[in-house]
């Protein structure tokens, strides 16, 4: 398959080991499933059927596609492990997929593999040896201990209704759409302001999750923000993961002034992406994380992250994406993306900008709300972003 050939990683696979590796031998090609696109929405279905979906790390390939095929209009689903892909692979890789259907022209220019992700973000923290040794002896002691936190961390949570892990619950989503019209003013809004949409759509989130734990109590808040770095890494049109992560805590409450809040959101991710201090932070973060991943998936460290929290929120937005419209006689009407839940999120916002539309999902587990609550959550965050806009 030409977009097999194309990307490296949409023919590896990953082999077992210490560190795992991935590999292309004996990977076969991608499957893609057809189905009958019965209704509007139909394809919704499938989308949400795929949130936990998982892969086959072995034979693989870490990636699949569906085509929700109809008489007049279809939809091309594409799906990924995120250890292969960020948000803007599958835009490249659906792009590229459509190029090939509209010419049946299977040659597409092969790009070569990029070097480990660690590599990409540079050289270890001095230290990070020596705390990753300390780390890797308490995560054995804490998890020979994880029976007894798993039960105490229960009985602490169970009054707020946090006992549940989110591996007892299902990935489901909510979708909105910002019309031309509306975007548009909300650009404009952005720009009197001197915000951008990632800030107003990160500060409108986090308002209506404060109004929605009580009209008048100060709650606290994280919002992690992904942080697209293809061009501080040198790649282009690569179908890889290339992104970088910020976490802020925001102490806020319905009433709290909706600009005043973007600006506190935009500031840190300004700085973040110019500063090489951030990559080397975040490479030491990857680093502890691999030592911890045992504890990580155990429930009481779960519940033990959102002590001291109302709601831990993410938000990814890809922005606008220049490509084509028209690929022969096809012509691609709109781009939407989302994303399996971690376990420590309430909702997940993504947000990709297509022919003058913006597309957003929300994403969320039901282990920690019900798709009636994210509903009105989404209900109430395009409210606001209208009422940012006037």
């Amino acid at each position: 398959m030409a977009l097999q050939r194309r990307h490296p990683l949409l023919r590896a696979k990953i082999v077992a080991g210490t560190p795992p590796r991935f590999t292309s031998q004996g990977v076969p090609p991608i499957a893609l499933e057809v189905v009958e696109r019965k209704a509007e929405e139909s394809w919704q279905q499938h989308v949400e059927a795929e949130l936990d979906r998982p892969f086959n790390s072995d034979p693989g390939p870490l990636v699949r596609f569906i085509l929700v095929r109809g008489e007049h209009r279809s939809e091309l689903l594409c799906s990924y492990d995120h250890l292969i892909g960020d948000a803007h692979s599958g835009i490249f890789a659906l792009r590229d997929l459509l190029q090939v259907m509209a010419s049946q022209d299977q040659h597409l220019p092969e790009l070569a593999p990029r070097p480990a992700y660690e590599e990409l973000i540079g050289p270890m923290v001095p230290g990070t040896r020596l705390l990753g040794a300390a780390v890797r002896r308490g995560s054995s002691a804490l998890l020979r201990l994880s029976p007894t936190l798993n039960t105490l961390t229960e009985r602490l949570v169970a009054p707020r209704g946090m006992a549940r892990s989110s591996a007892e619950g299902q990935a489901l989503y909510s979708h909105r759409i910002l019309e031309p019209e509306q975007l548009a003013r909300l650009l404009a809004r952005c720009r009197e302001q001197g915000s951008s949409v990632h800030a107003a759509l990160g500060a409108a989130l986090l308002i209506a999750r404060a109004e929605s734990q009580g009209a008048k109590k100060r709650v606290t808040l994280t919002l992690t923000s992904a942080l697209d770095a293809r061009e501080r890494f040198g790649v282009g049109e690569d179908f890889g993961l290339f992104t970088t992560g910020k976490t802020d805590f925001f102490r806020a409450r319905g009433s709290t002034p909706f600009w005043e809040l973007a600006h506190r959101l935009r500031s840190p991710l300004q700085a973040a992406r110019k500063k090489r201090s951030h990559l080397r932070l975040f490479r030491l973060i990857l680093e502890i994380s691999a030592l911890t991943v045992d504890i990580s998936s155990q429930p009481w460290m779960e519940r033990a992250t959102r002590l001291g929290l109302h709601s831990m929120l993410a938000l990814s937005n890809v922005g606008r994406v220049e490509i084509a419209a028209r690929y022969g006689n096809l012509t691609l009407e709109g781009l939407g993306f989302t994303g399996t839940t971690a376990a420590q999120f309430d909702v997940v916002l993504t947000a990709i900008t297509f022919a003058q539309r913006l597309e957003a999902s929300f994403l969320f587990n039901t282990a920690h709300m019900q798709r009636e609550q994210v509903e009105q959550l989404a209900s109430r965050t395009w409210e606001l972003l209208a009422e940012a806009t006037r």
